[in-house]
């Protein structure tokens, strides 16, 4: 039998619980669509391979090149990084990092035409499976796209047959930068949902994650001491009652 000393505290005990329960349900109502998400782009991102999200199944396989570096001797770059390439056969290009950025010259040491859209396809064919017979001109940046990140302008290049698969060319140095395709933009999209950064889709810490994440620790704070009072209340009771 419980004393009338033990029933104010048993009272007290019981509407914490209402009280922590009304508060736990309702938290978990609003923060339980955010955690399916949460679970489902996990997934997602758990089991497919990043590889293949990032197109690399596409690129051709790269050929080795003998470079004559005789014809870059009178040249005078300066920079933090130099690199020498191949565009078009026989086209060597010379790529110079400065704090600024990218810069291509030619072999003489002047500034590096852009590609022309019959040159942006050649090179998108040998260096893509795609087989492109189309190319456009990208220079305006938009936010959430495809190509962010990447420095303009660039060539779009894809078949008409197959629009969904895209590589995106540097026009400068003909790179492929990026190549894009449904498996990317599904992965793109979920990582939209998973760090809740809908227009631009990278900016991690936004104030909706920040708040979505709040949420999320306090159901399972709460529901975790619910669970240790619904186990222990019970027992300390029935403990009281056997001695009495």
């Amino acid at each position: 039998m419980t004393s009338q000393h033990d029933k104010p505290y048993m009272t007290s005990q019981v509407g914490r619980q209402r009280w922590v329960r009304r508060w736990h349900r309702g938290i978990a109502m609003l923060a339980s669509v955010q955690l399916l998400l949460w679970t489902l782009s996990g997934i997602y991102f758990s089991f497919i391979d990043i590889d293949y999200v990032r197109g690399h199944h596409f690129e051709a396989a790269a050929s080795n090149i003998l470079f004559d570096l005789s014809e870059l001797q009178e040249i005078r770059l300066s920079g933090q990084q130099v690199m020498i390439r191949e565009r078009l056969p026989g086209e060597l290009i010379i790529g110079v990092q400065t704090a600024s950025g990218m810069s291509w010259r030619d072999t003489r040491g002047d500034e590096l035409s852009d590609l022309s859209p019959k040159e942006a396809l050649i090179l998108a064919r040998q260096r893509t499976t795609l087989r492109p017979d189309v190319v456009e001109w990208v220079d305006q940046a938009a936010s959430g796209s495809e190509y962010r990140g990447a420095s303009l302008p660039l060539w779009r290049a894809f078949s008409a047959d197959s629009p969904s698969e895209v590589a995106y060319l540097d026009a400068a140095s003909g790179e492929i930068i990026a190549v894009r395709h449904e498996a990317w933009r599904w992965w793109d999209f979920l990582w939209s949902l998973h760090i809740m950064s809908y227009s631009d889709r990278d900016t991690i810490g936004t104030w909706l994650l920040k708040g979505f994440s709040l949420l999320a620790l306090g159901t399972a704070v709460m529901g975790l001491w619910l669970f240790l009072m619904t186990v222990r209340f019970p027992d300390r009771h029935k403990k009281k009652r056997t001695q009495r």
